[in-house]
């Protein structure tokens, strides 16, 4: 390893990142250079490899004994995050991730149709708190603003934050860099695949409460982590890689983090975006049973 490479550094998380408890266990540990990880990591599109920068990096999954929360103990500080963000995670290298994920037109079929039921709910849900006026709608973490832009078309008044610098510079929408530079109260949060990116989701989540209007909705969305213990499969390494994905929540600790602060869960009304009514009828079926299971995706209305 060439010595003039500087290696990453990272931070110790000493506090369960939902309870705040100091009484969790690991689950698994290992080094960046030990494989499977590693090859899935070199496999990965990037702008700025990382690989180089952690030759001597370990991490570590940890679950809290208190509230079940899975999380990485160790993460990148602000320096290097930053770098992860500007360098590592370049414009054309998250293109290139998304591309791999499936067909360009099934995935933004699916993806647009999504945003519609999501669009629909919101509208419905809100009308108690806002009468006559338009949605006003914060997307934190809302990467390129697609569904910020979806929103503006059905007359929401729309705002979308990303720390991301590749993402705001192919966005088709005017993005904030931070919540700083955002004012006012909303009818509805939403956080999309967010929540296991970030350093300090409950001290996000309190900041959003703050910008959320008496009986506000908030959206949140991740990976279902239920059963994960270590980073052994590409599945894993999906859920759980400890440079990107380092909080790892269930259904339970998904809404225990909102309900710690202020925001309690609501059923999600039925919206159906379809042209086939034979999966209409089995999806109003599902629900009228109220067999949404353990979602990690819900709903929750502020206190």
């Amino acid at each position: 390893m060439p010595t003039h490479v500087p290696q990453a550094f990272f931070i110790d998380r000493q506090r369960c990142i939902n309870c705040g408890s100091t009484n969790f266990s690991e689950l698994s540990n290992g080094r960046y250079t030990d494989e499977p990880l590693h090859g899935f990591l070199a496999a990965d599109p990037w702008g700025e490899d990382p690989l180089p920068h952690l030759q001597s990096a370990t991490w570590s999954l940890a679950k809290c004994s208190d509230c079940a929360q899975i999380f990485h103990r160790r993460i990148l500080n602000e320096e290097w995050n930053e770098r992860r963000f500007s360098r590592w995670m370049s414009a054309d290298a998250i293109v290139e991730f998304e591309r791999r994920l499936g067909p360009a037109f099934p995935r933004t079929f699916s993806s647009a149709t999504a945003h519609v039921e999501h669009i629909l709910r919101i509208e419905a849900v809100t009308r108690s708190i806002r009468g006559q006026e338009a949605v006003r709608l914060l997307d934190f973490g809302c990467g390129f603003g697609s569904f910020i832009e979806a929103c503006t078309h059905f007359g929401f008044e729309a705002i979308g934050v990303d720390r991301s610098v590749g993402r705001r510079s192919k966005a088709a929408v005017d993005i904030k860099s931070s919540l700083d530079d955002v004012a006012g109260k909303f009818h509805a949060i939403t956080l999309f695949e967010v929540m296991e990116h970030l350093d300090s989701p409950n001290s996000v989540l309190a900041n959003l409460a703050e910008l959320a209007a008496p009986g506000a909705i908030l959206v949140l969305e991740t990976p279902d982590c239920a059963g994960l213990t270590d980073i052994l499969t590409a599945r894993d390494h999906r859920l759980a890689d400890p440079l990107e994905h380092i909080n790892c929540f269930t259904h339970t600790t998904l809404k225990s983090i909102a309900e710690r602060n202020g925001f309690r869960p609501i059923q999600r009304p039925p919206v159906f975006v379809m042209a086939d009514l034979g999966r209409a009828a089995k999806r109003m079926a599902k629900h009228a049973m109220k067999r949404d299971g353990k979602s990690t995706q819900l709903y929750f209305r502020k206190d």
